[in-house]
């Protein structure tokens, strides 16, 4: 848009006290129920409009002008008629009439067809699928291989709209009786024509509502943030995604291959702090999921031997202690402990920060079922502090100040004849094994 955001939103915001009360209403509609006025439901708008990429307020408040004022518009050419059949077709030829312009198979956000009237198959299901429900009618959004569409329940009937078509309303779709089926589950690439729905395997499928159909924007902007290497970004929107699926349901099988995907984006991009947050978020989708928890280990314990090269021990203690927590299993912290333990045991020993060199050392103890190995890293530890002990003992000033001398020696320092141990060798100090 040509003209500024903000002084756009602050102008058509002032406007708003010139349009009917009844617009500026935001419940959600559910079920059948009698047409008295139109109401918008804004929340839905608006988590639309976020999951399009919308996510200034001022741009926000513009997009959510310009869809009540083509909702006013309608409202004024459609009428209030009480036939809900008569009402859903003439919203359907007036949308494209007036907004839905030109198909393009990449605008599925809500922006688009507001801004510039561009749409395919996702957006323009979701508009006219808000637009319906704003005028009292029962909207569903149907999923099929790489492809969406709106399904309307009127009268106790069954609906299909094809909302990319002007000739779309109320067609039959053909069932396809065969095996085959698209197995890509981007949505708007495959948009009917000439008003006629593709072909549907089998039965007909299954309808979801508006809220969850937004999941359907979350996905696709995930895959092409993946598409432009921004695996975390990608992730993030999965997550989204899953958050708007039926409680206690199972994520599907593709969401996991494309989180998957992410983490090894970021991991072998050698990005360990972007594949650790990926591997998070893919405990939080799929908690029960091996591999998922596989990853977060891995990614750990890179980014515990990253934070390490950069001098910060103590952080690493803290991703190693956050790690446990998100695993959830004791069985999977020890897997790490084992590996992070004698890591920041020697990046501990090395600055010289015996207390913690000493909690790993008894983590490690405790992780590490072989006696040997465990005991290993604690006397190693002990040794090295007895050691800089020692050592700052030997470089203490020799020539005794007679204001701390009483008849002989200060019993306050250290005896200068006692044994230094001799220094281990490579194999008995090393804490680290290969």
């Amino acid at each position: 848009m040509r003209i500024h955001f903000r002084f756009l939103a602050v102008f058509l915001l002032l406007l708003s006290g010139f349009w009917p009360s009844g617009l500026l209403a935001a419940p959600s509609a559910a079920g059948t129920r009698g047409f008295d006025a139109v109401k918008p439901d804004l929340t839905l708008l608006r988590e639309t409009l976020r999951a399009s990429g919308v996510t200034d307020p001022a741009r926000s408040l513009v997009y959510e002008t310009s869809f009540l004022e083509l909702v006013s518009g309608l409202e004024r050419e459609v009428g209030r008629t009480h036939s809900a059949y008569r009402r859903a077709r003439k919203l359907h030829q007036a949308l494209h009439q007036r907004i839905l312009r030109r198909y393009v198979s990449t605008a599925d956000g809500l922006d688009a067809v507001l801004e510039r009237g561009e749409f395919n198959c996702l957006s323009a299901s979701l508009l006219y699928g808000m637009v319906a429900r704003s005028f009292g009618l029962d909207v569903q959004v149907v999923e099929i291989p790489r492809h969406v569409y709106v399904r309307l329940f009127v009268d106790q009937r069954r609906i299909e709209v094809e909302s990319t078509s002007r000739t779309g309303f109320d067609l039959r779709p053909k069932l396809d009786l065969g095996t085959t089926s698209l197995s890509d589950p981007g949505y708007g690439s495959n948009a009917a024509g000439a008003g006629v729905l593709p072909p549907l395997s089998g039965t007909l499928p299954e309808g979801v509502d508006l809220e969850r159909a937004v999941g359907f924007l979350w996905h696709n902007r995930g895959r092409r943030a993946l598409e432009e290497g921004e695996a975390l970004r990608a992730a993030r929107a999965f997550l989204e995604e899953s958050r708007l699926q039926p409680a206690g349901s199972t994520p599907s099988e593709t969401l996991g291959m494309f989180l998957a995907r992410a983490f090894r984006v970021a991991y072998e991009a050698g990005n360990f702090e972007d594949a650790y947050r990926i591997a998070e978020i893919g405990i939080q989708i799929l908690p029960g999921q091996t591999t998922a928890r596989d990853r977060l280990l891995a990614a750990a314990l890179k980014r515990i031997e990253s934070i390490l090269e950069s001098g910060h021990v103590s952080e690493a203690e803290e991703v190693l202690n956050l790690t446990g927590s998100t695993v959830g299993k004791p069985v999977d912290l020890r897997r790490l402990e084992r590996g992070a333990c004698p890591l920041i045991a020697a990046a501990a020993v090395r600055s010289e920060d015996w207390a913690l060199a000493s909690r790993m050392a008894r983590r490690f103890a405790i992780a590490e079922p072989d006696r040997v190995e465990s005991n290993r890293l604690s006397l190693w530890v002990a040794r090295r502090e007895r050691e800089v002990h020692a050592s700052l003992g030997h470089n203490a000033c020799s020539e005794m100040s007679p204001l701390f001398l009483d008849d002989g020696e200060s019993q306050f320092l250290s005896d200068s004849r006692t044994a230094v141990p001799p220094d281990p060798s490579p194999s008995t100090a090393d804490p680290t094994r290969d």
